[in-house]
C-alpha cells in the first residue's frame, strides 16, 4: 500500500513513518521542511502541482504549522488540509487519515472534565479552532471526493522529546533528579496517547478490516491517570510532594494558576467508541510507560 505522509519531521511522525515502513509500506513524504527528491520526498508545491508520479493508496496527514498557532494563521493551517483534499484525485487516493486534537472539546479544567465523540466542541485555542475548522473541511468535501475519512482526536502526546512543560518534566524526572510537585498531582485526571497505541490502531485502520467508513474518533490510552503518578514511573517514585499550604499559595498567583492547570488541570478522554469500531485492545498509560522503560 502506498501512503503519503505529512509531518514526517514531528514527534508523532519521525516513529510512525520507519513503523509504516516496517510493516511494508512504500511511504511517500509531503514536507515543507525536507527538500524534494522527486523519489519519495515531495514538497506542498509538487502536490498541488501534481507532480507525484504514483497512486497514494492512503493519505495520512498528520502535519501542522504549530500547536502554539496564532490566530492570524488559523487559515495557513486549514490551507494545508485544503490543498491535500484537491489533490486527492490527481493521487486517486481515496482514503484519508487526519490527526486533529482532542482540545475541540476545551481545554484542562480544575473540575472533572470526560469526553466522548459525542461531547459538544468548544475549541478555545488557535490550534484547535483550524483543527475543527479542517475537520469541517474534510467532512464537506467527503462526498464530492468519494472519501472514506478517519478523523482521530488525541490527547497529548506522551514522548520525552516534547517541548512542553510536561515532556521537560518527564525528562528530568527520567534525570534521577527529584521533582517537586503539588497533592493535585496525586488526584487529578489526563488522558495521554502512548505511541504503541497507535501502533495498534494504525494496523487496524491500514488492514480495514473492521474500520467502519468517515468516522471520527478519540485515539487515547486506556484509563486515565495522575500527573504525580506518571511523575513516579519515570521518575523511578522520586518525586517530593509539597505542604499543602505552599501549594494554595502557588496556585493563587494568577499566570502561575495558568501554567499549573496545564499541569494539574482535569482533561479525559474517552476511547470507547474507537475501540469497539475497530476491535482493538489499548494498553493504559501506566502499561505503554513501563512497557517503554524495559
Amino acid at each position: 500500500m502506498n501512503i503519503a505522509l505529512t509531518g514526517a519531521s514531528g514527534s508523532i511522525g519521525k516513529e510512525l513513518q520507519p513503523f509504516l515502513e516496517s510493516l511494508g509500506h512504500p511511504i511517500i513524504t509531503i514536507s515543507s521542511s525536507i527538500p524534494s527528491n522527486g523519489q519519495s520526498i515531495f514538497s506542498y508545491q509538487d502536490l498541488v502541482r501534481k507532480r507525484i508520479p504514483c497512486k497514494i493508496d492512503a493519505f495520512i496527514h498528520l502535519a501542522s504549522l504549530n500547536s502554539n498557532l496564532l490566530e492570524e494563521d488559523i487559515d495557513k493551517e486549514v490551507e494545508l488540509t485544503r490543498k491535500i483534499l484537491n489533490a486527492m484525485r490527481s493521487l486517486h487516493c481515496t482514503k484519508l487519515i487526519f490527526f486533529s486534537t482532542a482540545k475541540v472539546y476545551g481545554d484542562n479544567s480544575f473540575s472533572r472534565a470526560f469526553f466522548a465523540e459525542s461531547s459538544t466542541t468548544n475549541p478555545t485555542c488557535p490550534y484547535s479552532k483550524a483543527k475543527k475548522m479542517c475537520e469541517d473541511l474534510i467532512q464537506l468535501k467527503s462526498a464530492e471526493l468519494d472519501l472514506d475519512f478517519t478523523i482521530l482526536r488525541l490527547p497529548p502526546f506522551l514522548s520525552q522529546a516534547d517541548t512542553s512543560n510536561l515532556g521537560k518534566l518527564l525528562r528530568l524526572a527520567k534525570s534521577g533528579a527529584y521533582i517537586p510537585t503539588f497533592n493535585s498531582g496525586n488526584t487529578n485526571q489526563r488522558s495521554f496517547i502512548s505511541f504503541v497505541n497507535i501502533k495498534e490502531v494504525f494496523m487496524a485502520l491500514l488492514e480495514g478490516k473492521h474500520a467502519s467508513i468517515n468516522n471520527i474518533y478519540n485515539l487515547a490510552d486506556d484509563q486515565h491517570i495522575a500527573l504525580n503518578d506518571l511523575l513516579r514511573i519515570y521518575g523511578d517514585k522520586r518525586i517530593l510532594v509539597l505542604p499543602t499550604f505552599v501549594e494554595k499559595l502557588f496556585f493563587k498567583i494568577s499566570f502561575v494558576r495558568g501554567i499549573l492547570l496545564k499541569l494539574y488541570g482535569n482533561f479525559v478522554i474517552k476511547n470507547y467508541k474507537l475501540k469497539n469500531d475497530l476491535d482493538v485492545k489499548l494498553y493504559s498509560t501506566k502499561q505503554a510507560a513501563l512497557l517503554h522503560k524495559t
